[in-house]
């Protein structure tokens, strides 16, 4: 738990920084500690998606979610971006894009 405390400040540093890319190793370095936590934390399926992304450019990602839902977050330099997209896309995942904001959460709602 305390790695994971560290990489929570580690990630708000480099927000706080405009340093974007070192977000993907931050994330990456929880995720590794996260899996070390239990077993049953990730399975062979999460592990495959989540090696073919790091395979095509991302440089590390977040897997929120349990009881069979949730979803992956990838950072991946710009110029990979569409590698990653294309590679996750090819295993049946669905690409939701986001954006980092200056005033906080933003959301809004289709209708």
């Amino acid at each position: 738990m305390h790695n994971l405390k560290n990489q929570a400040k580690s990630m708000k540093e480099a927000l706080l920084m405009g340093e974007v890319d070192k977000i993907g190793p931050i994330l990456d370095y929880g995720w590794q500690q996260k899996k070390n936590m239990a077993d049953g934390i990730t399975n062979p399926e999460i592990d495959f998606i989540y090696k073919r992304a790091l395979e095509n450019g991302a440089t590390g990602g977040k897997i929120s979610g349990a009881g069979g839902g949730g979803f992956m977050l990838c950072f991946a330099p710009k110029n990979y971006k569409y590698k990653v997209i294309k590679a996750l896309q090819e295993l049946g995942g669905d690409v939701v894009s986001f954006q980092f904001e200056n005033k906080g959460l933003r959301t809004w709602k289709i209708s």
